[in-house]
């Protein structure tokens, strides 16, 4: 009988990677892969780690080629504070294998940094027909549904003033700039009153807005929505 071995097919199949610390725009992946691949191939067996071409196996490197990143635990999809999908691209330069992030702006595409976010993130391997896992048709979380830009959550933090005026930057990127209030040493001052302004998660403080100056001393508290 003809066994899978004999047959020369190449397929490209999704390996998931679920816990990997996202921080910044980019992160190094190579050893996460190294270690998927110890085990994708059908019943458990190891697969080499090198890159695609038309008629060898190996993972799939191609600037066209978007993957997919979900949120670790929920495994929900990720959107930046636009409320725009976050994905993945992935390169590899000189056996170091990059995974890089990015989001639609405005139909243009943007390199998105996160703030030390654990992900889930699928890339494709290209496989032969004999080590084609027999369930890589079935790989698909049941969680991915498009997170909704209005499905923004309520987040509190205190910040700390490192110098007048100068505020530590809020740990997640606000859903709408406006939503943003700062309660300073209690009472409450406002983004829309143009107390201070927001950009990313940078606030800037506007003395002459809000009547004084922050000092080292004083107690603040950010107040907003985000949809990290």
């Amino acid at each position: 009988m003809l066994k899978s071995k004999q047959i020369t097919k190449l397929i490209d199949a999704a390996i998931g990677i679920n816990g990997l610390t996202a921080s910044g725009n980019s992160t190094t992946v190579t050893s996460q892969i190294t270690s998927a691949l110890s085990s994708a191939g059908d019943g458990g067996v190891s697969v080499p780690l090198q890159v695609a071409t038309s008629t060898t196996i190996g993972v799939v490197i191609s600037s066209s080629l978007i993957l997919q990143i979900l949120d670790a635990t929920t495994k929900q999809v990720l959107v930046d504070g636009s409320g725009n999908e976050i994905y993945g691209k992935l390169t590899q330069s000189g056996g170091v294998y990059t995974l890089s992030y990015y989001s639609l702006v405005s139909g243009t595409e943007t390199a998105y940094s996160f703030s030390s976010t654990s992900i889930y993130f699928e890339f494709a391997y290209r496989f032969d027909f004999y080590r084609l896992p027999v369930s890589f048709a079935l790989n698909k979380n049941v969680y991915d549904d498009y997170l909704s830009p209005t499905a923004a959550k309520v987040y509190t933090e205190v910040l700390t003033v490192t110098g007048t005026n100068t505020l530590s930057n809020l740990t997640k990127t606000p859903s709408t700039t406006s939503n943003v209030l700062l309660f300073v040493n209690n009472a409450v001052y406002s983004a829309i009153a143009s107390d201070f302004s927001v950009s990313s998660k940078t606030i800037t403080w506007s003395a002459a807005a809000a009547g004084f100056s922050l000092d080292t001393g004083d107690s603040v508290v950010a107040h907003y929505t985000t949809n990290e």
